[in-house]
């Protein structure tokens, strides 16, 4: 009996045998194991050296081990039905030698045994033979090997031995049994390989029956899922088009309406109902723009290319609404136009903001204030030309850098530091900069620097509108050094040198530092300039500040407190230094005549000298003890100095 089946089916089916047969390995090792220990230990109760029995028994057991380990070997690496074939020779070979071991050990015993022996040792070897059939059949060379090894020499020596007419009965019958299993071992096999084939055959008709069955259930869940797709995605379509936030209409071929959203109805204050099947074109576009509407229109749907225009409408009210419009023709299942879709923002309100934010930009890049935008880190991010004239950096020289580029180092610290405080508390500040051109040059601004903070209150920018004040620093500066100095020799006027003499008396009373005060005159300058002019007489005047400026300290101060007469300030002088100063300017004036011309001009100077007293409660005091100083000096000769110390 044959079955015609697909390769892979007949190599599952070799496969299966195969792992039958290992599936038993546990079992027919205990048989083993067993069996050869009853018959080694009845040989040697009888007539049997015991060290042979023994010695023969750890063969059997030996070899049967060996078989039990490939089996377990084969279970753990499952082969597949490619490389079953090679496990099957490893197991007849294993069995070989065990069937070799049981032959090896069944000549002896029956050929040097008693009687009773012989028989034992041979219905033992006979069961074994006959228990095999079964475990065995799977692979019938291996049957054949145990039949051959174990259970032939096992007969023979039967027959050799035999001395009665039972002995020769049962020699025999054992012949005939190894003849009948092998015999039969070929029909089992067949019947089992045919089990196995059919059963196979059977799973894969079954398996071919349940993926169709399944591949039909998903296919009907598939189809069941796909239109339940498409009614979802037409329920989201519709839905989409009435809650969508535009205007969403939809036109036949000749420009009627067919379908109109719900957003379209709250913008134009029309329902779709009364809309239904409506010249478009004749409610909705301004009357200066109707015809070019049709016509775009029109284009649109003989063309069959989508486009893109802002246009005006018309509302029910008279609104005018400004529409960014998108649209695309319909095609029916055949690719013939028969609409169109339009797609239209409402764009008024951004309209006007661009307008307005136009209007914005242009204001600030043609305002005369320089600006600056910098981020929440001071880097710049915009400038405008103001900035430009009045630095001489271009945008693109300025973009991405610091403001420090403008920095001059003139400007106090703390300005920065009030700055900083007022920005990182959010609050605007106002102040003045010294700060330096591209070419170098140095200059005031005015700067307003504001923070611009986001919907959360978190400051994203900085703006900074920014006013050239230098002119007005400048005249600030002439109007201050015209108001403080003497406009004929250029050192400190009396308002200015009182101002000073007043600071100094608070500091010598704070701080108890010595001060000293010296009040000159000119000697005879009435003659100076009757003699020699006014011009000359302005000469000498300057001459004696230009004395002063080279030998006083920077921190000393030299004003002309009128006409002839002059105070130096000596602040952290006491009245030792006071005197040696006061002597050593008189000396350098006597020495140093004036040049008008050709002619040197002589002059001599009256000096009256005082100090500060924590006494002293205005400059008023100071002047009068200096001015008595000063008189008794001129009484005395003049070109001389006198002191007249704080009581």
């Amino acid at each position: 009996m044959s079955i015609l089946l697909h390769p892979d089916v007949e190599a599952e089916a070799q496969r299966r045998m195969t792992a039958q047969m290992f599936k038993n390995a546990p079992f027919t090792w205990g048989a083993h194991l067993a069996n050869a220990a009853l018959l080694a230990w009845v040989n040697a109760t009888q007539a049997a050296p015991a060290r042979m029995a023994l010695a023969w028994w750890g063969l059997v057991a030996t070899t049967a081990t060996i078989r039990y380990a490939l089996a377990r070997r084969f279970a753990a690496a499952d082969p597949d039905a490619g490389h079953a074939m090679a496990w099957r020779r490893r197991y007849v070979l294993a069995t070989a030698l065990v069937s070799a071991a049981w032959g090896l050990g069944a000549i002896p015993f029956i050929w040097y045994g008693s009687e009773g022996t012989r028989m034992f040792t041979g219905l033992v070897l006979a069961g074994m033979v006959a228990g095999a059939v079964p475990i065995l059949v799977a692979v019938p060379a291996a049957l054949r090997v145990f039949v051959a090894l174990a259970g032939v020499p096992m007969t023979l020596a039967i027959l050799l031995r035999a001395h009665s007419g039972l002995q020769w009965a049962f020699g025999f019958m054992c012949l005939l049994l190894m003849g009948y299993i092998l015999a039969g071992t070929r029909h089992l096999h067949e019947m089992l390989g045919v089990s196995i084939r059919l059963g196979l055959q059977q799973g894969r008709v079954a398996e071919t029956l349940e993926r169709a069955h399944a591949a039909t259930e998903q296919a009907l869940a598939q189809r069941k899922e796909l239109e339940e797709a498409m009614r979802r995605e037409r329920d989201f379509a519709e839905g989409l088009i009435d809650t969508a936030q535009a205007i969403v209409i939809v036109l036949d071929a000749e420009g009627r309406i067919l379908r109109f959203n719900r957003f379209a109805e709250e913008l134009s204050g029309y329902a779709q109902s009364e809309l239904q099947n409506a010249d478009w074109f004749a409610i909705f576009p301004l009357e200066a723009e109707r015809n070019e509407a049709r016509a775009r229109f029109q284009e649109a749907v003989a063309g069959g290319r989508s486009t893109a225009n802002t246009s005006g409408i018309l509302a029910r009210d008279g609104r005018k609404i400004l529409v960014e419009w998108h649209d695309k023709p319909l095609r029916d299942a055949d690719g013939a136009i028969i609409g169109l879709l339009a797609l239209g923002q409402d764009v008024t309100e951004r309209e006007k903001l661009a307008e307005s934010q136009r209007l914005l930009s242009a204001a600030v890049e043609q305002s005369v204030a320089s600006i600056v935008i910098t981020d929440a880190h001071a880097d710049i991010q915009f400038v405008n030309a103001g900035f430009t004239r009045s630095t001489g950096y271009t945008p693109a020289e300025a973009i991405g850098q610091n403001p420090r580029i403008l920095k001059s180092g003139h400007t106090p610290r703390k300005t920065f530091e009030d700055m900083w405080a007022a920005l990182n508390q959010g609050l605007p500040w106002e102040g003045e900069l010294v700060n330096r051109k591209k070419n170098g040059e140095e200059y005031w601004e005015l700067a307003r620097i504001s923070p611009v903070v986001d919907a959360s209150g978190r400051t994203t920018h900085y703006l900074a509108v920014k006013e050239d004040i230098t002119q007005r620093k400048a005249m600030e500066a002439e109007l201050q050094r015209l108001a403080t100095t003497d406009p004929l020799t250029g050192v400190a006027n009396r308002r200015r040198f009182l101002q000073e003499m007043d600071l100094e008396l608070a500091r010598h009373k704070r701080f108890h530092k010595p001060a000293a005060f010296l009040l000159l005159d000119l000697d005879h300058f009435k003659q100076v300039n009757d003699a020699h002019g006014h011009a000359t007489g302005d000469l000498a005047l300057k001459h004696l500040a230009e004395l002063a400026r080279v030998r006083l300290r920077r921190l000393d101060l030299f004003g002309r407190l009128g006409g002839e007469e002059f105070g130096i300030l000596l602040p952290g002088t006491d009245q030792a230094g006071a005197m040696a100063l006061a002597e050593h300017f008189r000396s350098q004036v006597a020495h140093t005549p004036v040049q008008s011309g050709t002619d040197s001009i002589a002059l001599t100077v009256s000096i009256g000298l005082t100090t500060f007293d924590q006494g002293d409660a205005a400059p008023d005091a100071i002047l009068a003890r200096a001015d008595a100083a000063l008189y008794r000096a001129k009484e005395g000769g003049r070109n001389r100095v006198v002191s007249n110390p704080a009581a």
